[in-house]
């Protein structure tokens, strides 16, 4: 590895020289066909020569360098791609490369990049080099991040705070950044080594373990103190994020994403009016809410994870039972082409050992056999279809029973919903009524110790209508998460049978142009044998062979 690193410190340099020897002026060029096809790699064809036409499927590795080619562009269908080269050319953007998204090694350099861009979906990218560009900012890898080697050398990078970025890369084992002004810093290395704790090379020379440990207990220390504590922080709250998001999606796949949050959701600091929050009633009025509400919803979450647990065994069992009678008409198809084509093979060969009216009796019946098979594939299925057509309405059924059932508790719920607030907002009411009387009786030695409160009290139109319209915007809040539970219940119910049928249409499609064509093929051969035999008959001088002389 040592080696390799310290033999790869090298490839720059011999692609500079390379590159400065070139005295011949060529004019830019696009990545057209006849340059694809000079630059594949892997898989090459058996006798070397070029690949011609490009299964682009299933090329591997591509090279594109010392073209000068202009722009990235005409890398469409590069499913497989792992390697590609395009170093020493003239490009100024990198593009057109989020498509790639199997690529591991990614050769830009010798190029006029001034800008990282375009990598969010290159997800496998492991190796990346931008040698010699004239990049200024270490950023735009926020999709790579299996990186292990990163090759930033001769560029325009100057602060020592852009290694920072890097520290994300939890992979990353090589990092050049030699020939930047970066490199002119007397802290270079200790910031690199203090600060990318996983590399093992730095500009492809092997760290030392000595070196590593000594900056790592004596450089900027406070500092990163202070950053690795950021970065437990912003870790904890992405795992956060990302268990919130977990729960989120486990939710919605039974309906039930809208009666998460649902409380922070109506008493949210930007949702209550400010004058509301001096009440007294307000504080209990709202715990008493929010344990109400708590409970309803895990009644009603209990309910419908038992009943969609039920309606998910279903749509398996379901679906498990069409794919057993696909499977098993195909079976019998194939075994029933199978069947013909061993019959077809055996009687073309007793052909040249039959007699001519033999032979054309051995042919009609072939051909008769053939277009009986036909019509059998056909029938079969139809009668499959048929069968799952009717199979997939008789479930429809069920499951809009279910579903009709589903909906209406989540509807109880909300309407129960309704009920809690309007006791919230009941109780809120009389509240206000009761503690804006007590401030008019008391008002002196009320502002004297609350001037906030005594503000909000005394303006008695103000407040009710505060109370009033919290009170519209929680039913409008809960008429929203209603419609939005039904519309989920319906829209899933719908989506799943347009699938189901759509796929069926599709699928019964493309089972008849298959019958149609072994039909044809079979057909064709057959007649090709005729054919052949009765050209034999003539040269034999036997021209009626099959049918004397017609």
């Amino acid at each position: 590895m040592a080696d390799a690193m310290s033999g790869a410190s090298q490839v720059a340099k011999i692609a500079m020289s390379q590159r400065k020897k070139k005295t011949e002026v060529v004019e830019p060029q696009v990545i057209d066909e006849q340059l694809l096809r000079e630059g594949v790699e892997e898989p090459l064809r058996p006798d070397g020569e070029l690949t011609d036409p490009i299964d682009f499927p299933k090329v591997i590795s591509l090279r594109l360098s010392f073209l000068n080619i202009i722009e990235i562009s005409n890398l469409n269908n590069f499913d497989s791609l792992t390697t590609l080269r395009l170093d020493n050319n003239i490009i100024d953007k990198m593009e057109n490369l989020g498509h790639l998204k199997t690529l591991t090694w990614l050769d830009l350099s010798f190029n006029n990049i001034k800008e990282i861009e375009g990598l969010e979906d290159l997800h496998n990218l492991t190796d990346l080099s931008l040698y010699h560009n004239q990049i200024e900012e270490i950023k735009g890898l926020d999709g790579c991040m299996k990186l292990n080697i990163l090759s930033l050398g001769k560029n325009n990078i100057r602060d020592l705070k852009q290694i920072d970025y890097l520290r994300k890369f939890q992979n990353l084992r090589c990092v050049c950044l030699e020939g930047n002004k970066i490199e002119s810093n007397d802290s270079y290395q200790l910031h690199v080594l203090a600060y990318l704790t996983n590399l093992k090379y730095i500009d492809y020379m092997l760290i030392e373990k000595k070196a590593a440990a000594q900056a790592m207990e004596s450089y900027q220390l406070d500092e990163l103190t202070e950053l690795k504590e950021r970065e437990a922080v912003q870790a904890a709250q992405t795992r956060a994020d990302q268990e919130k998001k977990a729960i989120l999606e486990k939710l919605k796949a039974a309906f039930q994403d809208c009666t998460e949050d649902l409380f922070e959701e109506l008493f949210s600091p930007t949702a209550v009016p400010e004058n509301i929050t001096v009440l007294t009633c307000y504080g209990a009025l709202k715990e008493d809410y929010k344990d109400k509400l708590a409970e309803d919803v895990k009644i009603l979450r209990g309910w419908l994870d038992e009943k969609n647990n039920v309606r998910k065994k279903k749509v398996e069992s379901f679906e498990r039972v069409v794919r057993e009678a696909e499977a098993e008409s195909e079976a019998e198809a194939k075994q029933l082409v199978k069947q013909f084509k061993s019959l077809k093979k055996k009687v073309l060969e007793q052909l040249d050992d039959s007699m001519s009216i033999r032979a054309e009796q051995m042919i009609q019946q072939l051909l008769e056999e053939l277009t009986s098979l036909e019509q059998h594939l056909m029938a079969n299925e139809i009668q499959l279809q048929e069968s799952l057509e009717e199979a997939i309405d008789e479930f429809e059924v069920v499951v809009s029973e279910m579903i009709k059932l589903m909906a209406e508790r989540g509807s109880d719920f909300f309407r129960r919903f309704e009920e809690l607030e309007k006791v919230f907002f009941t109780g809120l009411l009389e509240g206000a009524q009761s503690e804006m009387e007590s401030f008019a009786a008391q008002n002196q030695d009320l502002a004297e110790h609350d001037a906030r409160k005594a503000q909000f009290l005394q303006n008695r139109e103000e407040m009710l209508a505060a109370c009033t319209n919290f009170n519209e915007a929680h039913i409008g809040l809960i008429q929203t998460k209603d419609d939005y539970m039904q519309s989920q219940m319906n829209g899933w119910m719908k989506n799943f049978f347009e699938q189901h049928r759509d796929r069926q249409y599709h699928r019964n499609r493309q089972r008849i142009m298959e019958i149609k064509h072994i039909n044809d093929e079979c057909r064709e051969e057959i007649m090709a044998t005729e054919a052949a035999e009765y050209e034999a008959g003539d040269e034999d001088g036997g021209g009626d062979r099959y049918h004397g002389n017609r």
